[in-house]
């Protein structure tokens, strides 16, 4: 099944009922355990949740995946435990060199979310913001920045369903197979 829904608000009082929206879609992985942070091409954030099993991939073998991975991309996040900040996205310079060892840094108060349960996955239509509630009250939220123009999602939600869940830019979001084009 493939939708392709664009959502724009022009009045106050019509919010588009994307939280409800995506709430059915993710409901599955609530209670799903993230097994492993890391960054993919640069600084783009990715969890993996559910059961792990290596690529299929023969130069991708060594290297281990969830049935579920959620995907940040072209988006600033924050990382909190309860009402305490612990990390945050690192700024955007496409001119600079990637500081490998601030991105270590990190990854590793990032990796307090391994083994944690999704307890939640909340998703404000008002901005699209985005909250990852863990156990343990940690929080992971990512803020979309309008203004970005790089045409990249916010985030994307791979399922074991083989279909991808894709918010952003602005309002757009879709949920299809991993096979369309």
């Amino acid at each position: 099944m493939s939708r392709r829904i664009i959502f724009e608000s022009s009045a106050a009082n019509q919010k588009p009922n994307i939280e409800q929206i995506i709430s059915v879609i993710t409901k599955p992985i609530i209670g799903e355990i993230c097994h492993q942070v890391i960054f993919s091409y640069g600084d783009e954030l990715r969890l993996d949740f559910g059961e792990m099993s290596a690529y299929t991939h023969p130069k991708l073998a060594h290297l281990c995946k969830g049935s579920w991975q959620f995907g940040a991309r072209a988006t600033p996040w924050v990382f909190k435990q309860g009402d305490r900040i612990l990390t945050s996205s690192l700024p955007v310079d496409i001119d600079a060199e990637i500081d490998e060892v601030e991105i270590d840094a990190v990854k590793k108060v990032l990796q307090q979310l391994e083994n944690k349960e999704l307890i939640d996955f909340v998703i404000d239509a008002h901005n699209i913001s985005l909250t990852l509630v863990f156990e343990g009250d940690y929080q992971l939220i990512l803020q979309p920045d309008f203004q970005d123009d790089s045409g990249l999602p916010y985030w994307e939600l791979f399922m074991p369903t083989e279909q991808v869940l894709t918010v952003g830019p602005r309002f757009f979001w879709e949920c299809k197979s991993i096979h369309e084009r």
